[in-house]
């Protein structure tokens, strides 16, 4: 924009890539919940759940970009993947693998950072900013040109990768991050008696108050300064 005059961005081959590495870049955070205990990982069954989760939503995404063609309109470069999602059953395989490994990918880099602590954040943040930017560029390159059987047969080995590093991070949620062992009823108890047991044995009970505490006080002090006028 230049003063009052308004330049009008028609979308394009480049907006559509941008917009799909943004779903498979947000996944994790739409996946996880920061209010619960477990970060939204929760410690049993989640490999099935983050697994199924993760292809499920890479094809409801998919068949939504379907109607990204016709947003584009003639913006579209014939033959590109962006211009033949819609009719062209190479070009949407090739999307679905892109979200694939883009969320498994997403999901795998945030699950250390978010159950590990700030520490093991801290060590992936440089590689995190670099995946950030790696999906935003795949995605133009993804959707700006033609479907071939090297782009193909590369997102099949990302997608499956991230699938594969995706479940090792699962398994390993409870070594990450080890549970905090609660006691038994009986286990409090038998503290509790312990603590009592010290007590009477150091001799700090109800009957025997902490001395200064509960015990007579001294009056205070007065002021130095008064003390020494009523020498004079």
């Amino acid at each position: 924009m230049v003063g009052n005059n308004f330049e009008i961005i028609e979308a394009d081959a480049m907006w559509m890539g941008i917009c799909a590495a943004g779903l498979a870049f947000l996944f994790s955070f739409l996946f996880m919940e920061h209010k619960r205990p477990d970060d939204g990982f929760r410690r049993e069954g989640l490999i099935p759940l983050i697994l199924l989760s993760v292809v499920a939503s890479a094809v409801i995404v998919s068949l939504v970009a379907l109607v990204w063609p016709f947003f584009l309109g003639v913006q579209a470069v014939p033959g590109t993947v962006a211009a033949e999602l819609g009719s062209d059953p190479a070009s949407f395989f090739l999307v679905l693998l892109f979200f694939i490994g883009g969320m498994a990918w997403s999901t795998g880099m945030m699950l250390p950072m978010m159950i590990g602590g700030y520490k093991v954040a801290l060590w992936l943040l440089l590689p995190y900013l670099g995946f950030v930017f790696l999906i935003f560029f795949a995605g133009v390159e993804v959707f700006d040109n033609p479907p071939s059987l090297l782009a193909t047969m590369i997102w099949v080995v990302v997608a499956l990768i991230g699938l594969a590093v995706l479940t090792v991070l699962t398994m390993l949620r409870n070594v990450i991050d080890k549970p905090k062992l609660q006691m038994t009823a009986a286990e409090r108890d038998a503290a509790y008696q312990r603590y009592l047991d010290d007590r009477r044995r150091r001799g700090l009970t109800n009957e025997n108050p902490l001395p200064g505490i509960d015990g007579p006080q001294r009056p205070p002090r007065p002021p130095r300064g008064s003390r020494r006028g009523s020498r004079r």
